[in-house]
């Protein structure tokens, strides 16, 4: 009973991280201008709590003042609002958020009855959680068990959120990955422009194809499929709106990912790349050209900490001093082709991507703007491919063989970047005509 009790607290407690320091009233008629916008106040205020808890990592205070700090001015606020705007706030309270709560509870409870690690997050993550559990910042990190190369952000979260939580149990800390996961496709959902108990069926459709328990024990794919999905609508927001803070927030979900897992550099670089190959296509160039430089920028500084602090091991062994014969060049072509076929069919959303796509290029009265993301996804999924090739066509003589590499990371890497692409189902659904 005490077990369910602290899993209730805990949903509790990310609410409140999500409820501050902005109300939904006020950015839906200040920030956002819109209404809807419940996810979105959610994610935006979880960045600006999360990129603090990021800075206090790399100093010696004691993030349990910050999270004191958080709680106690989220309650405050949201009694003084819910108290002076009871009739407006009741629209919240719909199915959708229902299902919300619903499927945050079903998570939580599949994970609590068993919260075993899998092996990188019980042979590398957890270390790193572990760190930020004990009070240890940053710095600290080059003395723990394991690899030091791999960056910290995930694992300050389940590190703050395991020590903040009702009974300190270890899976705790891995529940705010599956607040984010619910948060993020409750949130490109509402792009949706059908009746809301479609869209509660097209988000539990997601959910449950998505849905992936092995990631859930330890893994860090959740996070970054995540932040791609807000990445994905709020560049979709820009292009609509031309607004500077649906950009803004673009830049930190995109700069946050090299800081979850080295992977974050591919969506870094590659978003970084798109954005510079369809430029024309933005009004506002100006802004595109600021969001690269100061892109780089951060990506430069990430990798000085590193280089400092840590150690940096961003090829795995891997590398392109290759003697290639015609043999070798078959079996990666064949080696390539039946790992893709796998991974997507392991990650069917993968199936309803490519079908939205293909419906997309066949129809004739997508709007312009719409084109413009639509551009710039398919320019993201083009340069994404060549490098993923490049990336195992340099582990080929590798020792462990390239099988082995495709077997244990191509499904997840193709994972992370279905989120941002998600939006092409929304945008093809939107130009259908669904009667029920």
């Amino acid at each position: 009973m005490i077990e369910l009790l602290g899993i209730f607290i805990s949903l509790l407690i990310f609410m409140g991280f999500s409820l501050f320091p902005f109300q939904v009233q006020y950015c839906e008629k200040v920030l956002f201008k819109r209404e809807n916008c419940l996810y979105d106040v959610f994610f935006l205020n979880l960045l600006i709590n999360f990129s603090i808890l990021f800075l206090i990592s790399f100093t010696k205070i004691n993030n349990f003042y910050y999270f004191i700090i958080i709680l106690s001015g989220s309650v405050i606020t949201n009694i003084y609002f819910f108290n002076k705007n009871k009739k407006n706030l009741i629209k919240y309270f719909n199915i959708n958020f229902l299902f919300f709560i619903i499927f945050n509870l079903i998570i939580y409870f599949y994970i609590a009855k068993d919260p075993t690690l899998n092996w990188d997050g019980q042979n590398n993550w957890v270390f790193k959680a572990q760190n930020f559990f004990y009070d240890y910042n940053f710095f600290d990190l080059n003395e723990i068990k394991e690899a030091n190369y791999y960056p910290h952000f995930g694992t300050l979260l389940w590190g703050f959120f395991w020590k903040n939580s009702l009974l300190q149990f270890e899976y705790s800390g891995r529940l705010i990955y599956a607040f984010i996961f619910l948060v993020s496709i409750f949130s490109i959902c509402d792009l949706l422009n059908k009746k809301n108990h479609i869209i509660v069926l097209i988000s539990s459709g997601i959910i449950l194809i998505c849905f992936d328990s092995f990631l859930f024990k330890g893994y860090q794919e959740v996070l970054i499929f995540s932040f791609l999905i807000y990445l994905s609508k709020n560049i979709y927001h820009y292009i609509l709106s031309q607004k500077k803070l649906f950009l803004v927030i673009c830049f930190f979900s995109l700069n946050f990912l090299p800081w979850i897992k080295n992977e974050g550099y591919l969506h870094l670089i590659i978003f970084n790349l798109s954005l510079l190959f369809t430029i024309k296509n933005f009004p506002k160039k100006y802004d595109i050209l600021l969001f690269i430089f100061f892109s780089v920028i951060l990506f430069s500084i990430k990798n000085f900490i590193f280089y400092k602090y840590m150690s940096i091991n961003l090829i795995h062994g891997g590398n392109l001093d290759l003697s290639l014969n015609l043999k070798d060049l078959k079996e990666f072509i064949s080696s390539m082709f039946i790992g893709f076929f796998i991974a997507i069919f392991k990650y069917k959303i993968w199936i309803f991507i490519l079908a939205s796509i293909f419906l997309i290029f066949k129809s004739k009265n997508i709007k312009n703007k719409d084109m413009i993301l639509i551009k710039l996804l398919n320019t993201n999924l083009f340069l994404f491919a060549l490098l993923v090739l490049g990336i195992y066509f340099s582990v080929i003589d590798h020792s462990y063989g390239l099988d082995w590499w495709i077997d244990n990371s191509l499904d997840r890497i193709l994972y992370q970047i279905s989120g941002l692409l998600i939006i092409f189902i929304i945008i093809k659904t939107n130009y259908l005509k669904i009667k029920f």
